[in-house]
């Protein structure tokens, strides 16, 4: 298999996470090769940066001679360039192989430690920014870049035209540092503005979430995305990593590169963002203590309305399925708007009666759960497939419309026996994931006693 080749020029983190390492990662996450040019190499952890250990130029512009040399670099990034020396060789060295980077202006780590010298703006902003891609910038960042002593919100569009003045051919400010409740990313092109907006994840001091940002930046524009598409799957793909980080040492927490639900490009706005990210964390508890013998052989799918919703492309799901492995329920796939027919016809159809039912979820049948269900309070539904009309556009439509008629409500549970071909099955219906969720470990408790 041929992958997409990515450079990262940019310094060492000793704890990884941040730096040449963050960028590899990112690039591995993207499915790209990734390869690196070191400029300095720090002694840091998660709390500070101790030392710095520039490397000299001549090793630097050697690095970067023998990758092109010997690889297709599809595109660049760079991180921590330190000062004006190395600004200055690998310009050269890109102007030479006729690279144009995305430049993330590093200057300060999250521990708040100096990553630059007095010499580096002046030359970045002389040098490579004219040069450059894009140029991806922080709130501070953006004040060193333009002189400007504070930033506010009403501020972005204004910075970003003084950015872009300096020669990138997009400009990203990034708004993280502004204390809004949303995070506002701002993408100028010189003629058009586009932001990027989605919820602050709170008590989170992510250690090089700026360092990702820009590769993954850097990896969809190398996959053939737009720069547009590239800022808002990476600023999505931040955003999980983030949200599913951890704290492995003493101080900043770090990115989870690990993360496999990003935030689906359907989601346009706070509300469906919202039935996402409560649908995702409703997944993953699912997953945690659901026993295998729940999970039908076609598997289980998970989903979530919208207020308001008509289509299935107004419904979140898995778009995959959570399936057996061993012993345990193993997630296949992501969460996406309108990524099931089945269970998503079910709470439309719900919904058609009564608006708040906009959640469900299919598990295996069985007579055992049904009397469990029975004896935990919940009403129970149910229709025959053989009744069917021929013109049904939709069995779980259909199905599910003709249990709650007969039961002059929707029931917490709806189920059908099967027919040839058709695997019986259990619909659990809630008002939102975690309803749903109650429900379930209500009958899987129960199941045990």
């Amino acid at each position: 298999m041929l992958k997409k080749v990515v450079l990262s020029i940019a310094g060492s983190d000793s704890s990884a996470g941040a730096g040449i390492q963050a960028d590899l990662k990112s690039f591995s996450y993207l499915n790209l090769h990734g390869v690196t040019a070191l400029t300095c190499v720090t002694a840091q952890n998660t709390q500070q940066v101790r030392a710095i250990y520039k490397i000299p130029a001549d090793i630097i512009a050697q690095q970067i001679e023998s990758l092109c040399d010997d690889f297709s670099i599809a595109a660049v990034k760079t991180g921590m360039l330190y000062d004006e020396e190395i600004v200055h060789v690998v310009t050269q060295q890109l102007k030479k192989h006729h690279l144009k980077p995305i430049v993330d202006p590093v200057m300060v780590a999250t521990s708040g430690d100096a990553l630059a010298n007095h010499s580096f703006l002046a030359s970045l902003k002389k040098v490579l920014l004219p040069q450059a891609s894009m140029v991806t910038a922080n709130i501070p960042e953006a004040c060193a870049l333009t002189d400007m002593k504070s930033i506010r919100q009403k501020d972005l569009e204004n910075v970003a035209k003084k950015i872009f003045e300096l020669g990138p051919e997009y400009v990203l400010v990034k708004g993280g540092h502004l204390q809004d409740e949303m995070v506002t990313d701002l993408l100028y092109d010189g003629k058009q503005f586009h932001r990027f907006t989605l919820p602050r994840i709170p008590q989170k001091k992510a250690h090089g979430s700026g360092c990702t940002l820009s590769a993954l930046i850097t990896g969809l524009l190398a996959a053939g995305e737009s720069p547009v598409t590239a800022v808002q799957k990476a600023k999505s793909i931040v955003w999980s990593m983030i949200q599913e980080g951890y704290t492995p040492g003493k101080g900043a927490d770090v990115l989870n590169h690990s993360s496999t639900l990003q935030i689906p490009p359907l989601v346009q706005h706070n509300e469906q963002f919202d039935v996402w990210l409560q649908l995702k964390t409703a997944v993953e508890t699912l997953v945690s203590f659901l026993q295998s013998q729940y999970i039908p052989e076609v598997g289980m799918n998970f989903v979530y309305a919208s207020p308001n919703a008509k289509t299935r492309n107004d419904v979140c799901a898995i778009e995959g399925r959570i399936t057996r492995y061993k012993d345990q329920a193993l997630l296949c796939g992501t969460l996406d708007f309108g990524a099931s027919k089945h269970v998503a016809s079910i709470v439309l159809a719900a919904m058609s009666f009564d608006t708040t039912i906009r959640s469900a979820l299919n598990i295996r049948y069985t007579k055992k759960t049904l009397q469990l269900s029975t004896n935990l309070g919940f009403t129970l539904g149910s229709f025959d497939r053989k009744f069917e009309p021929q013109n049904a556009t939709s069995t779980m439509e259909w199905g599910t419309k003709h249990a709650i008629t007969t039961c002059g409500y929707v029931p917490d549970i709806i189920s059908d026996t099967g027919t040839i071909g058709k695997e019986p099955m259990i619909r659990v219906l809630g008002k939102n994931p975690q309803d749903v969720l109650a429900k379930i470990k209500k009958i899987t408790d129960a199941s045990f006693l």
